[in-house]
């Protein structure tokens, strides 16, 4: 599908709306009408997601995904591997991506995973999709996307996994979903045993209804499914295709970590999120600072941080720096380094909102090293809520 007349002069409406016409990413007409697509033709909301998302891009460079090296090499691709395979056919321009689900050892990964190391992979295969489906419909002039299929083969029914489906599943399929909405076209489910209509049933509250209708559930094997889909020229060899690459298979099980070690290898402070509210660390910080965050929850909240040049509790005036999004509940002390890109205010924000009644709590804490390599806790300016 390409954008109409009428599509057409919605896009250059939005792009106007956001001062985005010698933006890059804008000038490809494709990766706007995938906004405009996901929010119904609602300009108004297509134009606020689109300005945030290329927000984002600037700010952590989502353009450099692709190269980081460290991603590609970490040991976790291991276990939860996705291959980004390329062309469909010779008559379409579909990029197709394979996944064995149902080898992944979903309960490991979630009792011992560390949340921000997991999303930055997710990030960078999602833009290698976003790259190759600009290419392919630079190539051929026609909208391209992502034919994912996930193989359900070996996997078995327990209620950890509807809470893992519906809790970290979920939020990180979201998460990916608002800033690249539109990009997968179909979602083929192989393999899919007696009681995935169970599954579904609990997951499709939360999908985006633009991808509901994308979704195909079949019992047959990955080989016969997808091969009406994908050319056999197209296929590595164990998916019955003629090249000579294979797919990836999950390593399992998932390595196990020491929680108790990990929580008291730092200094957590306990913030209690009100329910229906926001808690507010300021902070002052230097371009150049390397800030070490540590970050541990139990039940699920949301997490954002943002950037000010003044001094100010004015959220709208705030420019958002990281991927901010719903943190599910999780048991592993989560930790990542961070170069302070800007001086100024930066503000963190655990928020609670969607809680009408019981409050939340938050254990987390923030260090920077000496010249002599010694840890030292940050304090924050102050602390308030909203």
């Amino acid at each position: 599908m390409s954008p109409n007349p009428k599509e057409k002069e919605a896009i250059l409406r939005i792009i106007d709306s956001i001062d985005a016409r010698d933006d890059d990413y804008c000038a490809h007409e494709f990766n706007v009408y995938r906004w405009l697509v996901a929010y119904g033709n609602d300009e108004e909301e297509a134009a606020k997601a689109l300005k945030r998302h290329l927000n984002i891009r600037k700010t952590i460079d989502l353009n450099s995904f692709v190269d980081k090296v460290e991603l590609e090499e970490d040991e976790l691709n291991k276990y939860v591997p996705i291959d980004v395979i390329g062309q469909n056919h010779p008559d379409d321009n579909k990029v197709l991506m394979f996944e064995r689900t149902g080898k992944i050892d979903i309960s490991g990964l979630v009792d011992n995973v560390l949340m921000h190391k997991f999303m930055q992979i997710k990030l960078k295969m999602m833009e290698s999709v976003h790259q190759k489906v600009v290419a392919a419909e630079r190539k051929t002039g026609r909208q391209s996307g992502g034919l994912f299929v996930m193989d359900l083969d070996g996997i078995s029914f327990s209620p950890k996994l509807i809470s893992v489906l519906t809790g970290p599943y979920r939020i990180m399929w979201g998460t990916l979903f608002d800033h690249y909405p539109q990009l997968l076209q179909k979602i083929i489910i192989v393999n899919a045993p007696s009681f995935v209509n169970v599954l579904h049933q609990a997951c499709s509250p939360f999908l985006p209804d633009d991808y509901k209708e994308k979704i195909i559930i079949t019992s047959e094997s990955a080989i016969d499914a997808i091969q009406k889909h994908v050319d056999k020229s197209f296929l590595p060899s164990d998916l019955g295709g003629e090249l000579p690459r294979k797919t990836s298979l999950p390593s399992a099980p998932f390595p196990k970590t020491n929680k108790k070690e990990e929580k008291e290898k730092v200094d957590l402070v306990a913030i209690s999120v009100p329910a229906g509210k926001y808690v507010i660390q300021k902070f002052e910080w230097k371009k150049g600072n390397e800030i070490e965050f540590f970050l541990n929850n139990e039940s699920s909240f949301h997490y954002f941080m943002f950037h000010s040049e003044d001094d100010t509790r004015d959220m709208e005036t705030w420019r958002e720096m990281t991927v901010g999004c719903e943190r599910p509940a999780l048991s592993q002390v989560d930790s990542w380094k961070y170069t302070v890109p800007l001086d100024g205010y930066y503000f963190i924000r655990y928020g609670n909102h969607n809680s009408w009644y019981f409050s939340t709590t938050v254990n987390t804490n923030h260090f920077i090293y000496n010249e002599n390599g010694e840890r030292i806790a940050l304090t924050p300016i102050e602390t308030f809520n909203i």
